[in-house]
């Protein structure tokens, strides 16, 4: 059981070590949006549309991330339970 909750931990650190970069999308696509009004430090981020398929990229980067971090946390929290018994 020990051995598995170690391998949750890991796929945990994987995870959210491959959803990083889709975070930084969603921010850079909402400064390019939102923030930079024209005036972007690359540009790239100018163009709405570049904007739009970052932020729609890294969103679903972000959300396939939340899925698979509420699976194994479901997952590891059912473990500790049967661990604690």
């Amino acid at each position: 059981m020990e051995e598995e909750l170690n391998s949750i931990r890991k796929e945990l650190i994987r995870t959210q070590i491959i959803g990083a970069p889709g975070m930084i999308l969603v921010g850079l696509g909402l400064y390019g949006a939102f923030g930079a009004k024209g005036n972007a430090f690359h540009p790239f981020l100018n163009d709405l549309n570049n904007c739009y398929t970052i932020l729609a990229v890294g969103g679903a980067i972000a959300v396939w991330e939340a899925i698979k971090v509420a699976q194994l946390t479901k997952r590891q929290s059912k473990l500790n339970k049967q661990q604690n018994r």
